[in-house]
């Protein structure tokens, strides 16, 4: 409810301590001189917290505009998937033969393809 006139409500005050402060710095009269500084730090805080709600509130757009883009680019990735068959999975072991790899590098992990394993009976 008091969300979008809070800002300006403490923009005002700010203006007036320091108006205040500044009418009292001009003249040399210390009672508005301290008043003014009193209501100058007593709405720093009330700055700060409407900054942050600000910032807050920009984040969340940003967020639901993310998540918007998000769902447009699965929609469009899915209709891309059923339109276009997936390609073959790839073979299991070793690399495909279009991959190139260091000569220096051994693959400790890849299984020969061309030999069959052997079947172990239970005894």
């Amino acid at each position: 409810m008091f969300r979008r006139p809070t800002p300006a409500i403490v923009a005002g005050l700010f203006t007036t301590a320091l108006a205040v402060g500044a009418t009292g710095w001009i003249t040399t009269n210390e009672a508005l001189l301290d008043a003014g500084l009193l209501g100058t730090v007593a709405t720093v805080p009330l700055l700060y917290w409407v900054m942050i709600t600000h910032t807050h509130q920009l984040n969340d757009e940003q967020l639901a505009e993310a998540h918007e883009a998000g769902y447009r680019a699965a929609l469009h990735h899915v209709a891309r998937g059923l339109l276009t068959p997936p390609p073959a999975p790839p073979t299991p072991g070793c690399r495909q033969a279009s991959e190139q790899s260091a000569g220096n590098v051994v693959c400790l992990h890849c299984r020969p393809t061309h030999i069959a394993e052997e079947k172990r009976a239970v005894p």
